[in-house]
């Protein structure tokens, strides 16, 4: 490797820092990162895809460790949301197989963009602590969860919104405590994600490990300031990302 090599590689670690802010408080910070790895490092797609893995992998558990040191985390309820979500990733990797991805972007597109304007006209909701209320039975939430697996399996880009969107919903909690389960629920379907990659040698684990380290800090910045901060800056986080994000599949539509 060159020092002109290690020079763009070195750029990795501040994209994967801001990435890590950005999945913490909300999602879609693959946005910066796969661009990153494809221009800096010249990887084509799919190891770039498995090799982001890596560094969401890290980050996701430095956050889920935050929150935890910090008495943010249910891990009862995480657990319980978590299966039905993993559950249903191989039903959508198999459906992103068998069907042409491009065909659906721009319903997701639309559908980020419809739900954003929904939060927007009633941001107390989310924002406002509200006495905590029973959840909808067992089957409803493990059936909205279990679709949101599919979602994960068959495009993934908007993961961490459509969770603490369904977890607010399902009044599973106020907002910081929901993006502590959001960031377990990230870590193990990454988890199941980055060994399929690694079996098929989708993985660059240099650049991988390099933006891992700006991840892991990202990580642990964004699920403090989540603390800190609160449910308003968790909803205005959560706002801007789906509006990038369905504006973003809109154009690849």
């Amino acid at each position: 490797m060159t020092g002109d090599d290690w020079l763009w590689y070195t750029l990795l670690i501040p994209a994967g820092f801001l990435a890590g802010v950005v999945n913490t408080l909300a999602g879609g910070g693959s946005f910066l990162t796969l661009p990153a790895l494809m221009f800096l490092c010249g990887m084509d797609p799919k190891l770039a895809n498995g090799t982001n893995r890596v560094a969401i992998l890290l980050s996701s558990a430095s956050a889920s460790i935050t929150f935890h040191r910090h008495g943010q985390l249910d891990r009862r309820r995480a657990l319980r949301l978590t299966l039905p979500t993993l559950l249903g990733v191989p039903v959508g990797a198999e459906l992103a197989i068998a069907l042409p991805p491009d065909t659906f972007r721009p319903v997701f597109g639309a559908l980020f963009l419809i739900m954003a304007m929904l939060m927007l006209a009633n941001p107390r909701r989310f924002i406002e602590q509200r006495p905590h209320q029973s959840e909808p039975r067992a089957w409803v939430t493990c059936g909205i969860f279990f679709g949101i697996g599919i979602y994960v399996g068959f495009i993934q880009a908007g993961m961490g919104i459509l969770l603490l969107l369904a977890m607010s919903l399902l009044n599973t909690g106020d907002l910081v405590q929901s993006n502590a389960i959001k960031n377990v629920i990230g870590f193990l379907v990454t988890l199941l994600a980055t060994v399929i990659f690694v079996f098929h040698g989708l993985v660059a684990w240099l650049p991988g490990l390099l933006m891992a380290v700006g991840n892991v800090a990202g990580g642990v910045c964004g699920a403090r300031l989540a603390i800190l901060k609160g449910n308003r800056l968790v909803f205005w986080s959560m706002i801007l990302v789906m509006i990038f994000t369905g504006l973003r599949l809109l154009l690849a539509g």
